[in-house]
């Protein structure tokens, strides 16, 4: 993968980054090079949610490194009119055709910042991704969620 593309992370992504030695979030430094990258690696809002949600029965210290690692990442707002025209025509559509994303909202929000902001998509979440990898949706990268390798 080039360095020079940017990059949004799936809450799954992020989830494995706090994760002490998580063989995904080491093969995703590995294939996409987030830390060198010129383009700081990218979440939705809605993401931030979703984390602090998991977080709630964490400890400390882990806690302290979700905070830190949300820091590092550049948080894109859903307020955007654009990115609600865009969840309200993606969700039509997967409902539309009975893709899985359509019971996850907040995938579907993910899914719409991803596609208005022309930013790669890494994800674990191939249930609810890799039927819009053949679409014009959305540019995902669907990894396996125990490797981190690239579902081809």
């Amino acid at each position: 993968m080039s360095a020079a593309q940017g990059y949004l992370l799936d809450t799954n992504i992020v989830l494995h980054a706090t994760r002490e030695k998580s063989p995904v979030s080491l093969a995703v430094d590995a294939q996409f090079q987030l830390r060198s990258s010129p383009f700081r690696p990218t979440i939705c809002e809605v993401t931030v949610a979703e984390l602090w949600a998991f977080a709630q029965s964490w400890g400390v210290k882990r806690k302290e490194l979700l905070k830190q690692t949300i820091g590092d990442l550049l948080v894109l707002p859903i307020s955007d009119s654009r990115i609600h025209l865009r969840w309200a025509e993606l969700y039509s559509f997967a409902r539309a055709n009975g893709m899985a994303i359509q019971h996850d909202h907040n995938d579907v929000w993910i899914a719409a910042v991803a596609h208005l902001t022309g930013l790669k998509l890494i994800s674990t979440d191939g249930a609810a991704f890799f039927p819009l990898r053949r679409t014009p949706w959305v540019d995902v990268a669907v990894l396996d969620p125990k490797t981190g390798i690239i579902v081809p």
